[in-house]
């Protein structure tokens, strides 16, 4: 699990970085994005499988959803700021531990 974070946090700043350096375009940073959040959803769906944790379950889903929806943005089928996405995607990830916290660890 800590590849796909790590690896995942990796693309992001990466892309960011590129982008502010006019090395990447804003469809190009989109699509890493994009592949960065599929990427650490499946890394969740997986370890959720193995370990039962609750957020891995919840993440292993919505991580691929929101990438989903990041993709459409970057085709022009949806509009929104790339800033909501990583409010979304913060949302789920904090989200996702409430039900560990407050009910069971494990399902």
């Amino acid at each position: 699990m800590l590849f796909a974070v790590g690896f995942t946090a990796v693309l992001v700043i990466g892309a960011g970085i590129a982008y502010g350096e006019s090395v990447l375009s804003l469809s190009g940073r989109g699509v890493i994005w994009v592949v960065a959040v599929a990427w650490a959803g499946v890394g969740c769906l997986l370890n959720g499988r193995s370990c039962g944790g609750v957020h891995c379950r919840i993440d292993g889903i919505a991580f691929p959803l929101l990438a989903l929806l990041g993709a459409l943005n970057v085709l022009s089928v949806v509009s929104f700021d790339w800033n909501l996405f990583w409010l979304a995607f913060v949302v789920v990830l904090v989200g996702s531990f409430v039900p560990e916290w407050t009910w069971k660890k494990y399902s």
